[in-house]
């Protein structure tokens, strides 16, 4: 006979399930921790025991808050970085004009490709030149500088040094006796100009027939020399810019 058979055909297997599942059923009530039934529970537990869970314990509406705090500071931050970023940005295009307004107002140094003139007095001025007239003509004078400064302006020069001294929109060429004066400083033959530009450009400009140069050439060929340079460095006008009469006007509101 099947031992199996006999079981199923009555009723001796049944109490053992019935207990199994009243047994479990307990075991999963026990289990399901709630916030009434732990503070019960937790009387079972001895005093150190019940000190241990309590310092463990998470308080969760404490731990939401603390969340939000963290968000809302990581948010803050984000708009602060973002902030800085664009102030950084329009720092960067305000000094970038700065410095371009600088460079325009030849109030910094420059550098870049361009040309030097140098003029020089005619051996000629150390002979016996018994004609005033021709006498002057086989010397440098401040209008020569200043015609050649301005060739070379108008020949798309960006910055110029007159013997060392930056040429200014304050700039002053003069004559004290046989001295050439530039921001009141004396200058001396030879004269060396310095100019940024495009060096083919201004090259060509001054070379031109019927120029300033030219015009020098006719008294003496030696008196002028020009060359293209890769680079020229030209200095800072030095000078004072304060006004003394003069203001920027208010703007109207």
């Amino acid at each position: 006979m099947n031992p199996f058979a006999s079981r199923t055909q009555g009723n001796d297997w049944v109490w053992p399930v019935s207990a199994m599942c009243l047994i479990l059923g307990l075991m999963i009530s026990m289990a399901w921790v709630t916030q009434e039934n732990r503070q019960s529970r937790r009387g079972f537990l001895s005093a150190d025991q019940q000190t241990r869970i309590t310092e463990g314990e998470v308080d969760l509406e404490a731990f939401q808050e603390l969340t939000a705090s963290v968000a809302k500071l990581r948010e803050e931050k984000t708009k602060y970085e973002q902030a800085l970023a664009s102030q950084s940005g329009d720092s960067k295009v305000l000094n970038e004009s700065l410095q371009e307004a600088k460079a325009f107002a030849a109030l910094t140094e420059v550098e870049g490709p361009g040309i030097l003139i140098t003029l020089s007095d005619s051996a000629k001025a150390g002979g016996t030149v018994s004609d005033a007239a021709v006498a002057g003509d086989v010397i440098i004078h401040d209008t020569d500088v200043l015609r050649v400064v301005n060739e070379l302006f108008a020949s798309g020069a960006e910055a110029i040094a007159v013997n060392g001294h930056r040429v200014s929109p304050r700039t002053a060429f003069r004559c004290v006796g046989t001295t050439i004066l530039v921001n009141d400083v004396k200058i001396a033959s030879p004269v060396r100009i310095f100019s940024v530009g495009d060096a083919d450009t201004l090259y060509g400009a001054m070379m031109m027939p019927g120029g300033i140069l030219a015009e020098i050439r006719d008294s003496d060929p030696a008196m002028v020399q020009i060359e293209k340079l890769k680079v020229v460095r030209v200095p800072a006008y030095s000078g004072t810019t304060n006004l003394k009469f003069g203001k920027v006007p208010a703007i109207a509101k």
